[in-house]
């Protein structure tokens, strides 16, 4: 097996053997790429040439895109071979609604139950992130912002649950990677840290609530203009009756 899909592999167990832990691998680090932009939608991505790459036979490279393709991160056609699942506006709402639905009840929970031990380990994402901002640095920026959710679901005493939100969010990071380019955004999302964790210090929970909640939805408002940069990426979808406004 290659030493680059060690190094790339993040969370690689598994029961069933040594492909399957090798199938695990090589979905970690393409799942990763899909969600840098360094696979964008509509990439081609070819069993033969994966296989080669990762010096793996081509049984845990379909095994990995299959799992992928259950995520909406790839999409299999038939007679036609694989691709990078294109931007979708339904998606990515459907993504920003399922984490909303988990995480406010998380916020209004860690308000109540925050501990000086958890408060202090958010203060202190918090003063990273702000060091990342300054830095340009938006990879460790994305890490730190992954780690304040987490807290927020330890405090709330489901730091579990907090594996079933990265599920939903995939569609929405595809986004907000793209987005967090600039300081100027980065520095936003800082400011709005420090509201949600001002909130649950306060033991104020609708306050936390009412933070999150426009927190988690700001990613919506870059859609437009990422979809406006980058109108290749995205996949035009019908409106079907009665519903909102879609790409």
């Amino acid at each position: 097996m290659s030493t680059f899909v060690q190094r790339g592999s993040r969370s690689a167990h598994s029961d069933d053997g040594r492909e399957s832990s090798i199938a695990a691998q090589v979905h970690d680090v393409l799942m990763e790429r899909i969600l840098d932009m360094e696979l964008p939608p509509f990439q081609e991505l070819s069993e033969a040439r994966l296989a080669a790459e990762f010096g793996v036979s081509r049984t845990p490279v379909r095994e990995a895109l299959a799992r992928l393709a259950r995520r909406g991160l790839v999409d299999i056609l038939p007679q036609r071979g694989t691709v990078v699942s294109p931007l979708s506006h339904d998606r990515i709402a459907r993504s920003r609604f399922i984490r909303e639905a988990l995480e406010r009840p998380l916020a209004r929970l860690a308000a109540e139950k925050l501990t000086p031990e958890i408060a202090a380990l958010m203060t202190r994402e918090v003063a990273l992130q702000n060091t990342f901002a300054n830095l340009a640095d938006d990879q460790s920026f994305l890490e730190s912002d992954e780690r304040f959710h987490a807290l927020i679901a330890k405090a709330a005493g489901f730091e579990s649950i907090w594996d079933d939100v990265r599920e939903a969010k995939f569609h929405m990071d595809r986004i907000r990677r793209m987005s967090l380019l600039s300081q100027e955004h980065m520095f936003f999302i800082v400011r709005e840290h420090e509201e949600i964790l001002d909130r649950l210090k306060a033991r104020d929970a609708e306050g936390a609530d009412r933070t999150i909640t426009v927190h988690l939805t700001s990613v919506m408002h870059e859609l437009d203009v990422i979809r406006d940069r980058h109108p290749e990426y995205f996949i035009r979808e019908a409106a079907a009756p009665g519903s909102e406004r879609r790409g």
